[in-house]
């Protein structure tokens, strides 16, 4: 596993998102709060820092789009070095479940 191993990790959940469907930086805070029935509410404060640096990584890109006459909404694709990432954040996560999981559920013989 990686030295930075954080159990919760907002990059995979904001990269699960994005292997869905493109989205724009709202769509991705909201779209998380709405499935996870409120639980997760993250500011877009704390949502752009995290998109940024995926973005100077190269794990997404992002493509600004005209919404009506004036609005522009910058949407965000996950590449497939983002994916790989993903994965690889996932499995890890999964691992720790599982090691949580027989700590907790084994006794000590």
């Amino acid at each position: 596993m990686s030295k930075k191993n954080n159990f919760f990790k907002l990059e995979m959940l904001f990269l699960k998102i994005l292997d869905e469907k493109d989205c724009y930086g709202y769509e991705i805070t909201h779209t998380l709060k709405e499935r996870t029935h409120g639980k997760i509410n993250v500011k877009e404060g704390t949502m752009y820092p995290i998109l940024y640096k995926f973005e100077e990584i190269g794990y997404i890109t992002s493509e600004k789009k005209l919404v009506g006459k004036r609005m522009t909404r910058v949407y965000y694709h996950l590449e497939p070095s983002g994916k790989e990432y993903l994965d690889k954040i996932y499995n890890e996560y999964k691992d720790m479940i599982n090691v949580i999981n027989d700590l907790m559920e084994k006794k000590h013989e």
